[in-house]
């Protein structure tokens, strides 16, 4: 025996032309005297988190999530750029300074300017705060390069010896 249902729209309950959405199909079987659909379920309770329609979740669901999203493990271009160019600028800075030892013996004044306009730069607010944001728990973000993964690295070095 074949019963079909008609959805009815809440227009045609006040009176509105209604148009018929679409019929499901519910089959009695009368040897176990129930009703049937093509969904199936599981077993189980499915308020106890055990079992429940399939494709509803039911047991493979999780209360607590078990990846969060982390804005913070992207990296992002102007940090990139930011700590780029200062690594550029600290690299000019220790030529010069490889240079400034060549051509004296010893320490000079000059010298001991250029060593702290090393650490300036690198100890600066901005470089630092662009730094942290393109590392978590020590590792470069996802989203670099190679060469900038290296970079970063390299930068935490040059910071960790100021």
């Amino acid at each position: 025996m074949m019963l079909r249902l008609r959805n009815i729209s809440s227009f045609a309950l006040r009176g509105a032309r209604s148009v018929p959405r679409r019929t499901i199909p519910i089959t009695f079987n009368s040897k176990l005297n129930n009703f049937s659909t093509s969904i199936t379920y599981s077993g189980g309770q499915a308020t106890e988190g055990q079992g429940g329609f399939y494709g509803s979740g039911g047991s493979r669901a999780s209360l607590t999530p078990t990846s969060e999203h982390r804005p913070e493990m992207l990296a992002l271009a102007v940090d990139v750029q930011r700590v780029t160019s200062v690594m550029d600028e600290v690299e000019r800075l220790e030529g010069i300074l490889d240079r400034e030892h060549a051509e004296s013996d010893g320490v000079t004044g000059r010298s001991i300017e250029i060593k702290s306009s090393i650490k300036k730069l690198m100890t600066s607010h901005e470089f630092m705060e662009s730094l942290n944001k393109l590392e978590v728990k020590g590792e470069p973000v996802w989203g670099l390069s190679t060469a900038e993964r290296e970079l970063i690295i390299m930068a935490r070095e040059k910071v960790n010896e100021c």
